[in-house]
């Protein structure tokens, strides 16, 4: 018998999903023929018929049949109780973490802040917060950069309406893969900017959660998991000095004179040399040298920082 899993999410067995998908395309059936079509027991499929009812989904009569209730009846229904009972769940979460922490004495700084060791671990953590994640998600990202393990997460993240900011550390603009990567997000309705000095790798979900490595190695073997406190109020007010302070993502190159410029702009505040910028819009290291004179010339500027300030007026960066 096939698994379709298409409602796991409401608490369905396979048995359970496939009996109901079988009596969604007859008027009625008793549990002899449930169980012959489907090649179960008849006892397997009587206790799962029960399980359904109980759920609302299906309908018993006195001869001994079945019949499946509408589906934008029951399954309507269904996932309203289920949202009660997640509810009810999510306010219980602060009752079970006093029980987490009266079965492991410590401090009170250890109840706040723990470490999580080992790359699965992490992982999982790090899909876990994203999956709870409800209304927004800030990143410092900066090298050594990893590749993202379950870029489909965050996507989904986006999708269902929680904002995401990454700063990112400029040097990733020299990167194309990981630029690459950066424009799939951004597309999806992340907001990225980038900054050429970033302290630490930093991640802030909402306001309840702050995840960051103990090290600064080119592998994440531990990270500090930060629950609501003051440190967790300073690393968000961090976040946001740099937020502040950094440039917008360069867009992808265009034609016209003024988007060229806006971009140009945005690679040398980011910090990146002529050589750098010449790569990222694929033209030469000369032409990268005349496009900063005409910007000076266009702000009647003796420097580049001048250009700089008179372009930040005009609304250029």
């Amino acid at each position: 018998m096939p698994s379709t899993a298409r409602f796991a999410g409401l608490g369905l067995g396979t048995v359970e999903e496939e009996i109901y998908l079988r009596l969604l395309g007859v008027p009625a059936a008793d549990a002899e023929w449930l169980a012959t079509r489907l090649h179960l027991r008849v006892v397997s499929v009587v206790a799962a018929l029960t399980a359904l009812s109980d759920q609302g989904l299906v309908e018993g009569s006195g001869d001994g049949n079945w019949a499946a209730v509408p589906p934008d009846v029951a399954l309507e229904e269904l996932l309203l109780r289920r949202e009660v009972e997640l509810r009810r769940a999510r306010g219980r979460i602060g009752e079970l973490m006093r029980t987490y922490r009266q079965g492991r004495p410590g401090t009170e700084a250890g109840e706040l802040v723990e470490v999580i060791s080992g790359r699965e671990s992490i992982a999982e953590l790090w899909r876990t917060l994203q999956l709870g994640a409800r209304e927004r998600l800030r990143i410092l990202d900066r090298p050594p950069y990893v590749r993202r393990a379950d870029p489909q997460t965050e996507l989904s993240l986006l999708a269902r309406g929680v904002s995401a900011r990454v700063v990112y550390h400029s040097g990733v603009l020299r990167d194309p893969e990981q630029l690459a990567g950066i424009r799939t997000f951004t597309a999806a309705g992340e907001q990225a900017r980038v900054h050429p000095e970033l302290p630490l790798k930093l991640a802030l979900l909402d306001d309840r959660y702050a995840l960051l490595p103990v090290t600064a190695g080119t592998e994440l073997q531990s990270v500090l998991l930060i629950r609501p406190s003051t440190l967790l109020d300073a690393l968000a007010g961090l976040f946001e000095l740099y937020w502040s302070h950094a440039m917008r993502l360069p867009a992808v190159p265009e034609e016209t004179p003024e988007d060229r410029h806006r971009q140009l702009l945005t690679l040398l505040a980011a910090g990146l040399t002529d050589e750098s910028i010449g790569r990222q819009l694929g033209v030469s290291t000369r032409t990268v040298q005349r496009l900063v004179r005409e910007l000076m010339d266009r702000f009647g500027a003796r420097t580049r920082f001048q250009a700089g300030i008179q372009a930040a007026r005009a609304d250029l960066l």
